[in-house]
């Protein structure tokens, strides 16, 4: 496996919040958000579709879909990350894995997993990835 840890920014591209009848329910939002990566290993952009629920005093938790594209190490293609996460008392954590098949030209095979760490200098994407051959 080969782990490569990429920066990114993020641009909310729409959200839409449905907090529902009751002030206690728990509110329920879909989100899509536009990521670019510059280095680190992939030099790419993606699109993100992220479904959501919590409150403002309850835990948060989230599945997600990206389609990535553009080139990892060099390798031109693109590939579906899978994301499950949620935020806990302040903490964020998440899941990723590549969705089985979902790697195009030279990513053809393309498997993995990892996350996204937040620190003071900004997002980053960990991902540990293996390819065929």
């Amino acid at each position: 496996m080969t782990l490569i840890r990429a920066p990114f920014t993020v641009t909310v591209r729409t959200s839409e919040l449905d907090t529902g009848a009751e002030p206690e329910l728990p509110a329920v939002a879909l989100t899509t958000f536009d990521k670019v990566f510059l280095s680190g290993g992939l030099v790419a952009s993606s699109v993100v579709v992220m479904v959501s629920a919590g409150s403002a005093s309850g835990p948060l938790a989230y599945v997600a879909l990206e389609r990535v594209e553009g080139t990892l190490e060099g390798r031109p293609g693109a590939f579906v990350l899978r994301h499950v996460g949620a935020i806990v008392e302040g903490t964020p954590s998440v899941e990723l894995d590549v969705v089985h098949g979902s790697g195009t030209s030279d990513l053809v095979g393309l498997s993995g997993h990892g996350t996204i760490e937040h620190t003071a200098e900004g997002q980053h994407l960990e991902l540990d990835y293996e390819l065929p051959g």
